[in-house]
């Protein structure tokens, strides 16, 4: 399953949204054009327009670019439009009693990536809901992934979380982990919300280390400077990529050790296969003064 990337959001409205998308920030995968919160209502013909415009000149991109959607009808007006360039489209707010809506009119062409940023997100009943729909009307193969809306379910809470917090360390974590477990089971994949406080480049890559670890594959940032950062934090160690390496073997014993871990190829497939991809896009991190790479071909004494 493809790493979703980097996503920078910008508003439709912007006057550099071709040159973004052909390479303007280099390694940005996704580039999201806005045409709901990040805009104002009066402002939206001027960013249909502006949309129009910029495809123009689309040979050029270098990032997979998006189209945020405000509405079902916005989504309508757009597909008469040739959108040969255009990857997909987010689909806002998303819920069991709305995503109907959207998919009665998206092109069959293109893939969605549903937001989940309302106050149905917070209830587990709901995304169960939700999950089976997708499956009931066949909708798993347009259904790309699921954003998670970080600073809208803040909202729904009304709280704002604190700068030097990362998602996990608020009223979010526990979300977070039930649309994990709700979602990737079944083969879903949800990006992790964005660090507004973009001048925070620590707390952000401590955040990206704590994605990996529930499973999102995908972070969506608001300002070029968190790109770096981000893509360091994908970036994977040495160990690591060894490990999974050793696990992806056809003749791999059943449980060894590596590294001081067990590595039991039943259970840590799909961590091995993900961690191989990612090193493919991302590159390696070199090992740290003393690591040293063991490896037994039986688990043994521990």
């Amino acid at each position: 399953m493809a790493h979703l990337g980097i996503t920078l959001y910008t508003p439709a409205t912007h006057p550099d949204l071709g040159a973004i998308a052909a390479g303007k920030f280099p390694g940005l995968t996704n580039h999201v054009w806005c045409t709901e919160d990040a805009i104002r209502d009066e402002e939206l013909s001027e960013a249909m327009q502006n949309i129009l415009r910029h495809l123009d000149y689309a040979e050029s991109f270098t990032s997979r670019v998006y189209l945020r959607v405000r509405s079902p009808d916005v989504l309508t007006e757009l597909a008469r439009h040739d959108l040969s360039r255009v990857h997909g489209f987010i689909l806002p707010k998303i819920h069991d009693g709305n995503l109907r809506a959207y998919m009665d009119v998206l092109p069959a062409t293109h893939v969605a990536q549903l937001t989940l940023e309302t106050r149905e997100a917070l209830s587990e009943h709901r995304m169960m809901v939700l999950r089976d729909l997708i499956f009931q009307e066949s909708w798993q193969g347009y259904v790309e992934a699921l954003r998670i809306g970080g600073n809208d379910l803040m909202n729904v809470l009304g709280v704002r979380r604190a700068p030097g917090r990362t998602v996990y360390e608020g009223p979010l974590e526990r979300i977070v982990s039930m649309l994990v477990g709700v979602f990737r089971p079944y083969g879903f994949q949800l990006s992790s919300p964005v660090y507004e406080v973009f001048s925070d480049l620590i707390t952000l890559a401590r955040e990206v280390q704590q994605d990996l670890e529930y499973g999102l594959s995908g972070k969506t940032i608001i300002h070029p400077v968190q790109l770096a950062t981000v893509r360091q934090g994908y970036r994977v160690p040495v160990r690591d990529l060894e490990e999974a390496q050793a696990i992806l073997k056809p003749d791999a014993p059943a449980v060894f050790q590596m590294n001081g871990r067990m590595c039991e190829p039943a259970t840590h497939r799909r961590w091995a296969h993900d961690t191989a991809e990612r090193a493919t896009l991302y590159g390696l991190l070199p090992p740290s003064a003393g690591d040293a790479l063991h490896y037994l071909p039986a688990l043994g004494a521990i």
